[in-house]
Protein backbone atom coordinates (compact mmCIF):
# COMPACT_ATOMS: atom_id res chain seq x y z
CA UNK A 1 0.00 0.00 0.00
CA UNK A 2 1.60 3.01 -1.06
CA UNK A 3 1.58 5.98 1.51
CA UNK A 4 -0.87 8.90 1.20
CA UNK A 5 -0.09 12.86 1.04
CA UNK A 6 -1.34 12.94 4.44
CA UNK A 7 0.84 10.30 5.98
CA UNK A 8 4.26 11.81 4.28
CA UNK A 9 3.04 15.59 5.38
CA UNK A 10 2.49 13.86 9.22
CA UNK A 11 5.92 12.76 9.11
CA UNK A 12 7.58 15.52 7.97
CA UNK A 13 6.02 17.17 11.15
CA UNK A 14 7.51 14.28 13.50
CA UNK A 15 10.69 14.37 12.42
CA UNK A 16 11.02 18.46 12.73
CA UNK A 17 9.16 17.67 16.17
CA UNK A 18 11.66 15.15 17.29
CA UNK A 19 14.86 17.44 16.68
CA UNK A 20 15.61 18.91 20.60
CA UNK A 21 14.37 22.19 20.55
CA UNK A 22 13.42 22.43 17.36
CA UNK A 23 9.69 24.45 18.72
CA UNK A 24 11.53 27.79 18.78
CA UNK A 25 13.25 30.02 16.12
CA UNK A 26 14.95 32.57 18.85
CA UNK A 27 16.81 30.33 20.53
CA UNK A 28 19.55 29.02 17.21
CA UNK A 29 17.92 25.79 16.54
CA UNK A 30 16.78 27.68 12.92
CA UNK A 31 19.25 28.55 10.38
CA UNK A 32 17.37 28.55 7.03
CA UNK A 33 14.06 27.74 5.84
CA UNK A 34 14.08 27.02 1.78
CA UNK A 35 10.95 26.84 -0.76
CA UNK A 36 11.32 25.77 -4.23
CA UNK A 37 9.88 24.20 -7.76
CA UNK A 38 11.34 21.36 -9.50
CA UNK A 39 10.94 19.13 -12.81
CA UNK A 40 9.53 15.47 -11.68
CA UNK A 41 11.26 13.02 -12.68
CA UNK A 42 14.02 15.06 -14.91
CA UNK A 43 15.21 13.04 -17.70
CA UNK A 44 18.87 14.31 -16.30
CA UNK A 45 20.82 10.48 -15.42
CA UNK A 46 17.60 8.81 -15.79
CA UNK A 47 14.57 7.80 -17.93
CA UNK A 48 11.58 10.43 -17.73
CA UNK A 49 8.30 8.20 -17.12
CA UNK A 50 6.61 10.55 -14.22
CA UNK A 51 5.42 14.05 -15.22
CA UNK A 52 4.28 17.16 -13.44
CA UNK A 53 6.25 19.77 -11.28
CA UNK A 54 6.97 18.80 -7.38
CA UNK A 55 6.81 22.26 -4.87
CA UNK A 56 9.03 21.96 -1.99
CA UNK A 57 10.15 22.80 1.22
CA UNK A 58 12.60 22.52 3.62
CA UNK A 59 14.31 23.52 7.04
CA UNK A 60 17.75 23.14 8.06
CA UNK A 61 19.19 23.19 11.75
CA UNK A 62 21.52 24.82 12.81
CA UNK A 63 24.89 22.19 13.12
CA UNK A 64 25.26 21.13 16.85
CA UNK A 65 28.87 20.86 17.73
CA UNK A 66 28.85 17.13 18.09
CA UNK A 67 29.21 17.01 14.42
CA UNK A 68 32.13 19.26 14.02
CA UNK A 69 34.58 16.46 13.86
CA UNK A 70 32.79 15.14 10.45
CA UNK A 71 32.66 18.86 8.84
CA UNK A 72 29.35 20.52 10.82
CA UNK A 73 27.12 20.01 8.35
CA UNK A 74 23.88 20.78 8.97
CA UNK A 75 20.44 18.56 10.02
CA UNK A 76 17.43 19.10 7.30
CA UNK A 77 14.36 17.70 6.63
CA UNK A 78 11.91 18.81 3.90
CA UNK A 79 9.13 17.27 1.57
CA UNK A 80 8.33 17.33 -2.32
CA UNK A 81 4.53 17.42 -3.23
CA UNK A 82 4.53 16.57 -6.87
CA UNK A 83 1.47 18.66 -9.09
CA UNK A 84 0.17 15.69 -10.90
CA UNK A 85 -0.28 13.18 -8.40
CA UNK A 86 2.75 11.07 -8.90
CA UNK A 87 5.44 10.39 -6.35
CA UNK A 88 5.46 12.39 -3.31
CA UNK A 89 8.47 12.39 -0.89
CA UNK A 90 9.37 13.40 2.60
CA UNK A 91 13.28 13.54 3.83
CA UNK A 92 15.82 14.41 6.43
CA UNK A 93 19.35 14.21 6.30
CA UNK A 94 22.84 16.30 6.58
CA UNK A 95 23.90 19.41 4.36
CA UNK A 96 27.51 20.11 3.83
CA UNK A 97 28.20 23.90 2.84
CA UNK A 98 30.79 25.45 1.27
CA UNK A 99 30.99 29.46 0.37
CA UNK A 100 33.31 30.39 -1.85
CA UNK A 101 33.90 34.01 -4.48
CA UNK A 102 32.82 36.32 -1.72
CA UNK A 103 31.38 40.34 -2.25
CA UNK A 104 31.69 39.13 -5.95
CA UNK A 105 28.41 41.83 -7.34
CA UNK A 106 27.84 43.22 -3.98
CA UNK A 107 29.21 43.63 -0.26
CA UNK A 108 27.63 40.71 1.65
CA UNK A 109 26.92 38.11 -1.36
CA UNK A 110 28.98 34.78 -2.29
CA UNK A 111 28.42 31.84 -4.37
CA UNK A 112 27.86 28.48 -2.61
CA UNK A 113 27.56 24.61 -3.38
CA UNK A 114 25.98 22.45 -1.17
CA UNK A 115 25.77 18.96 -0.78
CA UNK A 116 23.42 16.92 0.88
CA UNK A 117 23.06 12.79 2.01
CA UNK A 118 19.66 11.36 3.66
CA UNK A 119 17.15 9.24 3.21
CA UNK A 120 13.69 9.50 3.29
CA UNK A 121 9.83 7.96 2.76
CA UNK A 122 7.53 8.43 -0.67
CA UNK A 123 4.33 7.22 -1.83
CA UNK A 124 5.38 5.90 -5.03
CA UNK A 125 5.22 2.59 -6.71
CA UNK A 126 7.35 -0.38 -5.79
CA UNK A 127 6.80 -2.71 -8.47
CA UNK A 128 4.72 -1.74 -11.54
CA UNK A 129 3.70 -4.79 -13.44
CA UNK A 130 1.11 -3.44 -15.79
CA UNK A 131 2.56 -2.42 -19.08
CA UNK A 132 0.65 0.54 -19.79
CA UNK A 133 1.45 2.12 -16.11
CA UNK A 134 4.88 0.99 -16.79
CA UNK A 135 5.24 4.15 -19.02
CA UNK A 136 3.92 6.66 -16.96
CA UNK A 137 4.80 5.08 -13.03
CA UNK A 138 8.59 4.26 -11.68
CA UNK A 139 8.92 1.18 -9.97
CA UNK A 140 11.28 2.32 -7.00
CA UNK A 141 11.44 -0.79 -5.17
CA UNK A 142 10.85 0.53 -2.15
CA UNK A 143 8.91 3.43 0.09
CA UNK A 144 11.72 4.03 1.87
CA UNK A 145 14.73 5.44 -0.10
CA UNK A 146 18.27 6.97 0.07
CA UNK A 147 18.53 10.44 -1.09
CA UNK A 148 21.21 12.51 -2.29
CA UNK A 149 21.15 16.61 -3.21
CA UNK A 150 23.76 19.15 -4.56
CA UNK A 151 23.29 22.72 -5.80
CA UNK A 152 24.82 25.91 -6.86
CA UNK A 153 23.69 28.97 -5.54
CA UNK A 154 24.22 32.73 -5.05
CA UNK A 155 23.92 34.53 -1.65
CA UNK A 156 22.72 37.69 -2.83
CA UNK A 157 22.87 38.93 0.90
CA UNK A 158 23.63 36.99 4.49
CA UNK A 159 20.30 36.27 4.63
CA UNK A 160 18.75 35.89 0.99
CA UNK A 161 19.75 32.87 -1.45
CA UNK A 162 18.94 31.41 -4.49
CA UNK A 163 20.28 28.17 -5.90
CA UNK A 164 19.94 25.13 -8.73
CA UNK A 165 19.40 21.96 -7.14
CA UNK A 166 19.44 18.35 -8.22
CA UNK A 167 18.56 15.67 -5.98
CA UNK A 168 17.91 12.08 -6.53
CA UNK A 169 16.06 9.44 -4.99
CA UNK A 170 17.20 5.16 -5.51
CA UNK A 171 17.67 2.45 -3.29
CA UNK A 172 20.68 1.60 -4.62
CA UNK A 173 20.35 -2.36 -6.02
CA UNK A 174 19.06 -2.98 -2.95
CA UNK A 175 15.73 -4.20 -4.24
CA UNK A 176 15.03 -5.93 -7.18
CA UNK A 177 13.36 -2.58 -8.43
CA UNK A 178 15.33 0.09 -8.40
CA UNK A 179 13.98 3.08 -11.48
CA UNK A 180 15.24 6.16 -8.68
CA UNK A 181 13.88 9.70 -9.85
CA UNK A 182 15.96 12.99 -10.12
CA UNK A 183 14.31 16.83 -9.92
CA UNK A 184 16.19 19.77 -10.63
CA UNK A 185 14.73 23.02 -10.13
CA UNK A 186 15.33 25.99 -8.13
CA UNK A 187 15.39 26.90 -4.80
CA UNK A 188 14.81 30.68 -2.65
CA UNK A 189 16.26 30.32 0.88
CA UNK A 190 15.82 32.53 4.14
CA UNK A 191 18.11 32.68 6.67
CA UNK A 192 16.99 33.02 10.12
Amino acid sequence: MRPSRFALAGIAVALAAAIPGAARADDGVFDEFRLGVFEHDASVLGHQKESGEDIGAELLFTSPSLLEIIGSPRPVIGALFNTAGQTDQAYAGLTWTWDFLHNVLMTGDGFYVEGTLGGGVNNGHINVTDPYESQHEKSLGSNVLFREDIDLGYRFTPRWSLALSYNHISNADLATRNEGLNDIGVRLGMKF
